[in-house]
């Protein structure tokens, strides 16, 4: 069998993004949540490298798998008239119960002036942004989503307020944040544990040979955790984390051996209820 070393993916070739599907079991209190799905999409750096049409096309791959909650993990993209032509983009992508954000380091630096626009943006076209804040919402079946978001950056910010206060069983408790540090860091204060943690911003390493990427060299030592991988799921303490590799790219305009990723992630009761 002939084997590929080399497979490059290149923002304004974008066809679309791999798709990942996983099962996460929920406790039998949640079962009105039985089926029901979250679509996680993370760091789309929108730019000339990764413009409309590509945009349109991986939204619209999004869209088509109706998920019934849309989280999104920040890095929405590189300047302000690449956030001003997303934001309709991202407005077709509708769920069913209701769609979160996170913002990025990317949209902190580079958008600095603007990040309270973000947010602004964000909240008009129906996305609830998250800055160290936490949205409830009551659910058909007596269930209730409560999704959490932490600040983007993970070095030198203050606590933020509990998360989580006055468990109920009936909750069903997403935390996000853009750095995965950033659990390893604030985690501890959730009053209660989440149900699932979601991160980004490694881009899978953005990069990957002979399964080394940047991140085994040292880069960005200081806000990333050697207890965590560079992608993919992992377990802290209480909870699972996916740290997805994301769609864009930044610095570079093209990913070696990572593809853009969104992942769909299904809710399965661990035990049918009467």
């Amino acid at each position: 069998m002939k084997r590929t070393f080399f497979k490059i993916y290149y923002g304004p070739a974008f066809q679309s993004a791999q798709l990942e599907r996983r099962k996460l079991t929920i406790p039998p209190a949640l079962h009105a949540l039985n089926g029901r799905s979250v679509l996680f999409m993370t760091d789309i750096h929108m730019s000339a490298m990764f413009p409309d049409d590509a945009v349109r096309r991986l939204i619209g791959q999004a869209a088509a798998l109706e998920p019934d909650i849309v989280c999104y993990g920040g890095d929405f993209a590189e300047t302000e008239e690449d956030q001003e032509r997303l934001m309709p983009l991202l407005a077709r992508l509708r769920a069913r119960i209701g769609s979160f954000a996170v913002l990025g380091n990317n949209d902190f630096e580079h958008l600095y002036h603007s990040s309270r626009g973000l947010v602004n943006e964000l909240n008009r076209i129906g996305i609830v942004a998250l800055v160290d804040t936490e949205a409830r919402l009551d659910l058909p079946g007596g269930a209730r989503l409560r999704v959490a978001g932490l600040n983007a950056l993970p070095e030198g910010t203050r606590p933020p307020a509990p998360f989580f206060s006055g468990e109920d069983s009936r909750d069903f408790r997403i935390l996000m944040a853009h750095y995965p540090k950033s659990f390893m860091l604030h985690a501890g204060n959730c009053a209660s544990l989440p149900h699932l943690a979601l991160a980004g911003h490694n881009h899978g390493g953005q990069f990957r040979f002979l399964g080394l990427t940047p991140f085994n060299i040292g880069f960005e030592k200081n806000k990333t955790s050697r207890a965590l991988p560079v992608a993919g799921w992992t377990d802290v303490p209480g909870f699972p984390l996916l740290i997805s590799p994301g769609v864009g790219t930044s610095r570079l305009p093209f990913r070696l051996n990572v593809p853009p990723t969104i992942h769909l992630i299904t809710l399965e009761c661990s035990e049918q209820t009467a």
